[in-house]
């Protein structure tokens, strides 16, 4: 089974070579390692062709983009020039488990159901140390998974499930060939690309989360992820940005509309997952206390949604949230 590891970069200077080295150091090595750099304007690029000369890596290719694409298009970019059986996705800030390809790889190539992996991570601060997060009822993996019940080392997630929120960063996934071809042809740059392609994966039944740390993930204020503190009554207003809630939403249905013309989303766990999904966009768009109970008796508002998070929503029936997020953003 051959290996593709794609790696997009963008001014990655002080974290990058940590992640080299815990790609060099893998038990199972990528038969191919594809670098784009999005025109840093730090010294990436230099840190990244040293290390490719100094162990003298003949598979790993850096690529330098003649403009700044955006993490979306550099990684299809990426995704299309991939010929492994099967690719992993990695950022460039993180440090990966020595034996994160093998596990991951091994339980690919015994299902061939299996169409994506998407490994448990670590938060951890700049230095690596641990982050504290309570996990709330029901959750996995740092709060990004909601599963009642056990998991198991490899579980099975629904569609509905993916629908609602993806379950992890790329940077923990890997996805067989099975699914490339569907996912440069249907990818639209809506969604981050790794959401997309858990889309395509649980679609075939196929999307599986592995409960097992494999990645070290950064949490800081340049990537995707982050946590907000727990007593920053500023950060939390920043983060209840309702019409940014309202556009994510949006987003979100555009691609599932799209999907639908292709796919079939017969289930009725999915065609109420999509249903939460228009009744969230529909209450952030205009909120209203009718709006509001409409999306509160779904169940995956109140497994999604914390006392906190229900209390801004009710508030925002009044406009206050707004009147807030307008005075701590100024």
């Amino acid at each position: 089974m051959k290996i593709s590891l794609l790696m997009a970069t963008y001014n990655g200077e002080k974290y990058i070579v940590e992640q080299l080295k815990s790609i060099y150091n893998q038990t199972v090595n990528p038969d191919e390692v594809l670098i784009a750099d999005d025109v840093s304007n730090d010294r990436t690029v230099e840190l990244i062709e040293k290390f490719i000369e100094q162990h003298d890596l003949k598979n790993w290719k850096l690529m330098i983009n003649s403009s700044n694409k955006g993490y979306k298009k550099n990684f299809y970019d990426l995704i299309q020039q991939a010929t492994g059986d099967v690719i992993f996705l990695s950022d460039q800030d993180d440090v990966w488990e020595k034996n994160k390809i093998e596990l991951m790889t091994n339980e690919l190539e015994k299902n061939a159901k299996i169409k994506s992996i998407n490994a448990a991570v670590k938060f951890v601060d700049s230095r690596l140390n641990p982050l504290e997060v309570k996990l709330k009822p029901d959750f996995y993996n740092e709060n990004l998974l909601h599963h009642k019940g056990k998991l198991g080392f490899l579980t099975n997630i629904p569609l509905a499930s993916i629908i609602v929120a993806n379950i992890t960063p790329g940077c923990a996934m890997c996805f067989s060939k099975d699914i490339k071809d569907e996912f440069l042809e249907t990818y639209d740059f809506t969604l981050p690309h790794d959401w997309h392609l858990n889309l395509l994966a649980s679609i075939h039944g196929g999307c599986f989360f592995m409960n097992k740390i494999l990645v070290n993930y950064r949490v800081h204020e340049n990537n995707a992820i982050g946590t907000t503190a727990k007593n920053n009554l500023k950060k939390y207003i920043l983060n209840y940005n309702r019409k940014g809630r309202s556009e994510e939403a949006r987003r979100l249905l555009v691609t599932l509309n799209k999907l639908r013309m292709t796919y079939d989303f017969k289930d009725k766990d999915s065609i109420r997952a999509i249903k939460y999904i228009e009744s969230r966009y529909n209450f952030y768009k205009r909120p209203s206390f009718v709006k509001y109970m409409k999306m509160k008796n779904f169940d995956e508002y109140n497994h999604t949604t914390n006392k906190k998070g229900r209390l801004c929503d009710l508030l925002a029936v009044t406009g206050i949230t707004d009147l807030a997020f307008r005075i701590v953003k100024n």
